[in-house]
């Protein structure tokens, strides 16, 4: 399993990536720090993950605008998609699903709720 995460913070990067490789033995994690660095990962053809997770608030390109790009490229628009923000509010969880989000976790999160957002994305 591939997983792409971005955010700008390197700790919450470390964190999901522990907690991702400590929930799932095969999972190879691929990360940056916004989504223009998400979008130059996925342009490369061996970086194509099953699930991208992403922050909302980045510099250079947020996670919205990020999710709208990968939902418009027919090369990855099958990719599972999920926002995590500490901003959890209704209206915020709407803009990320008509934006083209599959799930919300939101800031702090545990790593039962990672697994169970990942796996509930994955059997589908």
């Amino acid at each position: 399993m591939k997983v792409m995460v971005l955010d700008d913070n390197p700790a919450i990067l470390s964190m999901v990536t522990m907690m991702l490789q400590t929930t799932y033995q095969d999972c190879q994690v691929v990360s940056g720090r916004n989504g223009e660095e998400g979008l130059a990962l996925l342009s490369r053809d061996e970086i194509r993950p099953d699930v991208i997770l992403t922050n909302l608030r980045m510099p250079h390109m947020d996670g919205l605008k990020f999710m709208r790009e990968v939902r418009d490229n027919t090369a990855w628009d099958q990719i599972r998609l999920v926002m995590m923000s500490a901003l959890g509010t209704a209206e915020v969880v709407t803009q990320a699903a008509s934006d083209g989000a599959e799930a919300f976790l939101s800031k702090p999160f545990t790593i039962s709720d990672l697994k169970s957002t990942v796996s509930q994305l994955l059997d589908h």
